[in-house]
């Protein structure tokens, strides 16, 4: 039996729609799920959006707290945790394989990376870490990722952005499962917010961008065969910009 706990909005509302699961909590109700015998959980408390969550640490830190409240009254067979690919503070070159120094993490990261290792000291546990994420099913009130990737145009243009499709993510999902990985990283090339505004968006940077700091993310996989990819990505550049492109198209530009 499959159940998912969820206990923010946005991406685990897409989970809901693209994996089938048997039970799903929701963020107003993840308490129905205390004292129950279940056997794979997928927990998520990935925030959309790191910035605004380390200007106020807080509630994201109570939505935590609340999601660890109800999972520690649970018998679980196996958590597969939801997790970040922000939480490595420098996302060069990085995979699996590095270690990561809670001191050096900001809120958003530190509060996700005790609840990795917390799943970890109490069941069988799968990490999945996304970099930034798009697709149909992320759209809601709450989170739409057109203007996620519209908000690029205030970055620097040079910047370079890790996206991934969570379309994809139930079947590497099952990849996950199938091989018992206990940590994976599901990194995508990085993009140059110019390239994602200019060819896929069809808008230029505002004025002034250019000066806002320039932020490189290129996190990468030690399991990249697994996913059918190569050279520590999941897929190939061309293969995530057909992916944004198609999503784009598939909502009229946003």
């Amino acid at each position: 039996m499959r159940t998912l706990i969820n206990s923010v909005d946005s991406i685990g509302a897409a989970l809901a729609e693209t994996v089938g699961f048997d039970r799903v909590y929701s963020p107003d109700r993840i308490e129905e799920a205390a004292r129950a015998d279940l056997d794979w959980v997928v927990a998520t408390a990935v925030a959309p959006l790191a910035w605004a969550t380390n200007r106020a640490p807080t509630q994201d830190l109570c939505a935590i707290r609340r999601l660890q409240e109800v999972m520690a009254t649970c018998r679980i067979a196996h958590v597969t945790l939801i997790s970040s690919c922000f939480l490595y503070p420098f996302p060069v070159g990085v995979d699996e394989r590095h270690p990561i120094e809670p001191r050096l993490l900001r809120p958003y990261a530190r509060h996700r990376y005790e609840l990795e290792r917390w799943c970890q000291r109490r069941w069988p546990t799968s990490v999945v870490r996304l970099p930034h994420v798009f697709g149909r099913a992320c759209r809601s009130d709450v989170r739409n990722p057109t203007h996620d990737l519209a908000r690029l145009a205030a970055l620097n243009p040079d910047s370079a952005t890790q996206h991934y499709d969570i379309d994809r993510l139930a079947g590497d999902l099952r990849v996950v499962a199938r091989l018992a990985l206990p940590l994976v990283n599901l990194a995508t090339p990085p993009l140059t917010n110019r390239r994602v505004l200019e060819d896929l968006l069809g808008m230029a940077p505002l004025p002034g961008a250019e000066a806002v700091r320039r932020v490189v993310r290129d996190v990468r996989t030690a399991h990249a065969a697994a996913f059918g990819g190569a050279g520590g990505y999941i897929e190939s550049e061309a293969a995530t910009l057909d992916r944004i492109a198609s999503y784009v198209s598939a909502i009229g530009g946003g």
